[in-house]
């Protein structure tokens, strides 16, 4: 019971303390400069880039782009703050309460088919690093082992959101599944006690942490090799904005582009710039797994910039939105997203 506990403590700090009051800390580390020589005062333009959750590996591409003056050298004085889900982020940039973010592209989506003035200009992940993870003793190969099983998802989660279409591509009898929706934090902790059999979580982030965290190594499958791929890493945009401001976009494209080649390249030293950045230290070994799993799932894209939308897959990921509920109508894809500040 006491390693328990400890485990469960562990998963508790991990994900309910990055919720409290970080942000301004967050302000203040992302803005305190990289080491590269000072530009005179005013002459660089002020951009905050807002993530659409709490600081974690996968941000560890932009850091770098900050830490090494990427984003200085393209005359940017870029600020990286935590934001609190990715419905609000779109939201505020929508209302032009911000301007630029940073997560999911599958949310603009959503986003446009409610009348937001949002577009997606750049995406790194053609597929959001998801997937269901059991304890050794749990059998899991494929998706039919969730049947007779108890299931753990995130409320809003993107997985939770597609459960239906998953279950129908892999022909689950979702009858057979105990699905129980909760908090990020309420199913790391159940998880990890063994209240659930089987739970969602992200490759690139929670798998490394919930790993160390229970000493075990879990049995997983990936969402996206089961039918499941929606587009994850992405930068989302003000459309008044970009419209105003397009070499700035082109500025903030090219630098971050640098930060995923360095990142990419050289793991250990993503991992040691970001865990500078941390607002909440977690185990270094953890974070450099978070790093490299984040690169991995971002490939670079043939002869092409990085960060080039498909239009194919968008049209795919716009399709599986239609078919679960999550927006009423597809319009032309190009009303989403676009490469015009990548070229």
């Amino acid at each position: 019971m006491k390693i328990i506990r400890c485990a469960i403590y562990a998963i508790v700090v991990a994900f309910v303390l990055p919720l409290i009051g970080l942000d301004a800390v967050a302000h203040a580390q992302s803005a305190a400069g990289n080491g590269a020589p000072a530009a005179p005062a005013g002459s660089k333009q002020k951009l905050i880039i807002r993530f659409t959750w709490k600081l974690k590996g996968e941000y560890a591409p932009l850091f770098v782009a900050l830490d090494k003056g990427y984003y200085a050298a393209e005359g940017l004085d870029v600020d990286l703050a935590e934001g609190s889900g990715a419905e609000t982020v779109v939201k505020m940039i929508g209302l032009g309460t911000e301007k630029i973010g940073y997560g999911p592209a599958t949310v603009v989506g959503e986003a446009i088919n409610r009348g937001l003035p949002v577009e997606i200009v750049a995406v790194y992940q053609p597929a959001v690093p998801m997937g269901l993870a059991s304890f050794p003793d749990v059998p899991l190969k494929t998706p039919k082992d969730m049947e007779g099983r108890t299931l753990g998802v995130s409320i809003g989660e993107t997985f939770a959101n597609l459960l239906e279409p998953f279950a129908e591509i892999n022909n689950v009898d979702l009858s057979r599944v105990k699905v129980v929706q909760m908090s990020s934090s309420a199913r790391a902790t159940q998880f990890i006690a063994r209240k659930l059999d089987i739970a969602s979580l992200y490759l690139t982030n929670e798998l490394p942490l919930f790993e160390k965290t229970a000493g075990v190594k879990f049995n997983m499958i990936s969402i996206s090799d089961f039918g499941l791929k929606v587009l994850g890493a992405s930068f989302l945009v003000n459309d008044d904005f970009a419209r105003s401001n397009p070499e700035t976009i082109r500025k903030l494209l090219r630098a971050t582009a640098k930060g995923y080649l360095d990142a990419k390249t050289d793991y250990k030293g993503a991992t040691d710039i970001m865990d500078k950045y941390m607002t909440l230290k977690i185990d270094h070994d953890v974070l450099e797994r978070q790093v490299r799993a984040t690169m991995e799932s971002a490939p670079e894209p043939a002869d092409k910039p990085v960060g080039w939308q498909d239009d194919a897959e968008w049209k795919s990921n716009l399709e599986l939105l239609k078919r679960t509920g999550l927006i009423k109508d597809v319009k032309d894809s190009h009303v989403y997203y676009t490469n015009e500040y990548l070229r």
